[in-house]
């Protein structure tokens, strides 16, 4: 099957006015492998994938239900080897380094130590299983692979019965020959969470300590293996690890983003008019603060400095008992200088009319003086991709770029019932080197899709196109690698229970030759397999 779309409009061609080298991005859609059709899958869904070097191979977890485990894949995609992981407790991620796979392992009571589980990546035998924190939910190989890390997330079954119910985050970090291992623990800090919070650290966890508060999610490696960055969704941070000392050297908070300028707007209504798709991506700036709230991690390095890449998707504590804190602005107490600042913004109808604000989810921790009433209105997620320093400053961020792109190019994507909260939902991120680029890949949970960002040149990031397979929905894992036969992305999709596939390529075009090929391109399409 065979896609077409206009890959640069003529106009913009004309308007860069650069006679400089640029690139035509290049997809092909090899396969999707479904773990649900009862073809021999032990995963029975696709969450996390990853490359295994030494053997060619794609292994994919995967649960449904009680459930799950682990599916091999060649890279003709065909099921090679599957385990059932069930009686071992739920499995959460996988990694593989120098012919060695690690699968991290929630305990059956999910509050206990977890467990991380090697194996021979080529014969599939078990080697080694290392005790880790509660609810190991990512594990992440140095770039040599001789240390594993080791995000235990430590998520609450209940913030109502006290300490039992809320274990501690960390990230265990694990010698990947002698299987001894290390925690980098957040302890520490207990004694500064007034300073935290008035850095900006969200710590929001009822009669929670900080570090039970703070709950790792992906976590990234620096270049020459010496640091890494962990992020900490709900506490809207991040944490900088020392691997040598498996210490956590500092958390920074990434603050807020200001809806009210441009070029940082959003669409913040699922019931926006009669909900036409004329009426899709009522994209405005509105007084609201983003939390970035960032899930997924990326990392480069590019002319010796280090960057990591953010996943900015947002998330509340509404999942756990007593954690209950959204709360729509429609149905919110509000400060009386708030609301006069609103009105005198937006119109006295600013949280009563659905084209507005009334529909938008918030979170309870605006209430700053813990009044009852919000002095501020913080919305989660910030619809985007932010790149940090090693320091964890942003130095970029894409602003309302996802909204405004999937609006205006691929309006098949939009989905207008997520617009109330947290929009399209960028999951995940990679950053690969194709033919000597350093392209994105950006996981959209909600619209069903991949995003391709060029950040060759972080003064010029350019948006490159949009991967889509038929039938894959909701991308959770990413797996970008390089093999004699070129560069490919694996993608796991949680809800369609399906694995794919793409290669790709970064194809340099003269600046004289890239005027006239991408008005060309522009008028008749680029024709892709898909």
């Amino acid at each position: 099957m065979k896609h077409t779309r206009m890959a640069i409009a003529v106009a913009a061609v004309l308007a860069a006015g650069s006679a400089n080298a640029a690139n035509i991005f290049q997809w092909e859609h090899q396969w999707t492998f479904n773990h649900t059709a009862g073809n021999g899958s032990n995963a029975l869904g696709a969450e996390i994938v990853s490359f295994d070097a030494a053997n060619e191979r794609l292994w994919v977890i995967g649960t449904n239900g009680n459930l799950g485990g682990v599916d091999v894949l060649d890279l003709s995609g065909n099921l090679t080897h599957s385990f059932d992981t069930s009686s071992m407790g739920g499995i959460n991620s996988v990694a593989i380094a120098n012919g060695k796979a690690a699968i991290a392992l929630t305990a059956p009571v999910k509050t206990d130590a977890g467990q991380v589980r090697f194996y021979d990546a080529g014969n599939y035998g078990f080697l080694q299983s290392v005790a880790v924190g509660a609810n190991p939910d990512s594990v992440t190989f140095t770039p040599n692979g001789q240390k594993l890390l080791v995000a235990n997330e430590g998520e609450p079954s209940s913030y109502l019965v006290g300490p039992s119910g809320d274990p501690v985050g960390s990230v265990s970090i694990i010698d990947a020959n002698s299987y001894n291992v290390q925690t980098a623990g957040f302890d520490a800090f207990n004694s500064q969470a007034a300073a935290l919070k008035a850095a900006g650290v969200r710590l929001t966890g009822p009669n929670a300590s900080v570090a039970q508060d703070l709950e790792p999610e992906y976590i990234a490696v620096s270049a020459d293996g010496t640091k890494a960055m962990a992020t900490l969704q709900e506490a809207n941070s991040v944490a900088i690890i020392d691997i040598a000392t498996a210490t956590v050297t500092d958390i920074k908070a990434m603050g807020f983003k200001d809806h009210s300028l441009p070029g940082n707007g959003l669409d913040a209504s699922d019931r926006d008019g009669p909900g036409t798709a004329a009426l899709n991506g009522n994209i405005q700036n509105w007084n609201v603060k983003g939390m970035y709230m960032p899930d997924g991690l990326g990392s480069f390095n590019q002319n010796g400095n280090q960057y990591f890449v953010t996943a900015n998707e947002g998330d509340s504590r509404e999942d756990w008992p007593g954690g209950e804190e959204e709360v729509r602005i429609g149905n919110a107490v509000i400060d009386s200088a708030l609301d006069a600042a609103m009105t005198l913004a937006h119109g006295s109808d600013w949280r009563t009319n659905n084209d507005k604000l009334s529909r938008l989810l918030v979170s309870k921790s605006g209430d700053i003086d813990n009044d009852g009433a919000l002095e501020e209105l913080h919305v989660y997620g910030a619809r985007s991709f932010s790149i940090l320093d090693m320091a964890g400053n942003i130095v970029f961020d894409s602003g309302d770029q996802l909204e405004q792109i999937i609006k205006a190019q691929y309006p098949g994507l939009w989905v207008d019932d997520r617009s109330d909260n947290k929009g399209p939902e960028p999951e995940s991120a990679v950053v690969g080197n194709v033919n000597g680029r350093d392209i994105l890949f950006l996981a959209l949970e909600r619209s069903s899709a991949v995003m391709v960002w060029d950040l060759t040149d972080l003064n010029d990031i350019k948006f490159l196109d949009m991967l889509v397979a038929a039938g894959d929905i909701s991308p959770e894992g990413l797996s970008f690698f390089n093999t004699t036969q070129g560069s490919f992305l694996a993608v796991a999709n949680e809800v369609s229970g399906t694995t794919s596939l793409f290669k790709v390529a970064a194809v340099p075009v003269p600046g004289a030759v890239w005027l006239f090929g991408s008005a060309l391109i522009g008028m008749l399409g680029l024709r892709r397999k898909a």
